[in-house]
């Protein structure tokens, strides 16, 4: 499961490390350099910080499974903790998500998505 999970995320590193492989451009400004940087880190943040989300929260699920399956008494108390448990794993990827979002929206010198070289 470790090798899956390790070869997945090495993937998706790999798939965008080759945007930066592409031809150069003669008068780019430095601002649309950044622009495009900021993009592409906040990109894989969010990727890293949803698969690890993703991979608390399954974990998480089936800890407490398992012990509702052992103990069915406690059935409410450790559903109780696993909502709450679940919706703070959740938030800490909303927000990446919202720096994310404040990154993308800020005007980096007058460059957006239409001004970059393509």
């Amino acid at each position: 499961m470790r090798k899956k999970t390790l070869l997945v995320a090495v993937g998706l590193l790999a798939m965008t490390a080759t945007l930066s492989a592409q031809e150069a451009q003669k008068a780019a400004p430095a601002t649309s350099s950044l622009f495009f940087w900021t993009i592409l880190i906040g990109s894989v943040c969010l990727t890293v910080a949803a698969i690890f989300g993703i991979l608390g929260q399954s974990r998480a699920f089936c800890t407490a499974s398992d012990n509702i399956a052992r103990n069915p008494a406690s059935a409410d108390s450790i559903r109780g903790l696993l909502i709450i448990a679940l919706a703070l794993m959740e938030s800490l990827v909303i927000y990446v998500l919202l720096i994310d979002l404040i990154l993308f929206f800020v005007k980096w010198g007058g460059s957006t998505l239409s001004t970059l070289p393509k």
